[in-house]
């Protein structure tokens, strides 16, 4: 086994290895950005698998008993093919059988595509936020255009706001109904000018909710 030289010693004050083959290569203890190499294998078309000391980039942000990283560079597609020995469910069953699991039991969770676009499909998808107290919170954003197309469409919940700065439009080809318990509706030039607020105030004892 050879030993090259590396810029900066290794942190445990071991040996620096590096063994290289025809296609590939093995090599150990050289500094990087993600801290010292344990183990890293490289090909002769730029790939690599490593594994890292936790001395590397974000060891100070994240903390913890240990911050060692495992990092893959293909210039490709990785492909994963998974549970073709699992059994196929029945229509209906919502029994969790699992061909793939990814547990991260601190730390956040990134999935990010510079120049492409996200796809998930699946029979079903479910999306749980089941966080306490300020957590719990599930955010969805577009800069143009979200849809959702369903033949049965519902929201619920303790409070909903819709709010559009522009335009909004309800539109039924069929039957509409809307039940409430006490409705409350002004154009912005009786809030402004308080109009509705004393028609209210003279017509009821209940303290109106407010608009805006």
């Amino acid at each position: 086994m050879t030993v090259s030289e590396s810029h900066k010693a290794p942190e445990d004050l071991k040996n620096v290895n590096r063994e290289a083959f025809d296609r590939y290569a093995i090599q150990d203890g050289q500094s990087s950005i993600h801290g010292d190499t344990n183990y890293e294998i490289q090909t002769q078309e730029g790939q690599s698998f490593a594994f890292y000391a936790d001395k590397g980039e974000g060891r100070n942000n994240a903390g913890g008993p240990g911050t060692g990283k495992a990092v893959l560079y293909t210039q490709g597609c990785s492909d994963e093919c998974l549970g073709e020995g699992i059994k196929v469910r029945k229509p209906g069953d919502i029994q969790p059988i699992y061909a793939k699991k990814i547990l991260c039991k601190r730390g956040d969770m990134l999935f990010e595509c510079l120049n492409g676009d996200v796809t998930i499909r699946a029979r079903n998808i479910n999306l749980h936020a089941n966080g306490g107290g300020q957590d719990g919170q599930l955010t969805m954003e577009a800069c143009r255009v979200a849809q959702i197309k369903s033949p049965d469409i519902r929201f619920q919940g303790e409070k909903v706001l819709i709010s559009a700065k522009n335009s909004a439009n309800i539109i039924s080809n069929g039957f509409f109904e809307l039940k409430y318990g006490f409705a409350l509706a002004a154009s912005h030039a009786d809030l402004k000018y308080g109009v509705m607020s004393e028609v209210l105030k003279a017509a009821t004892t209940i303290s109106p909710p407010k608009i805006d």
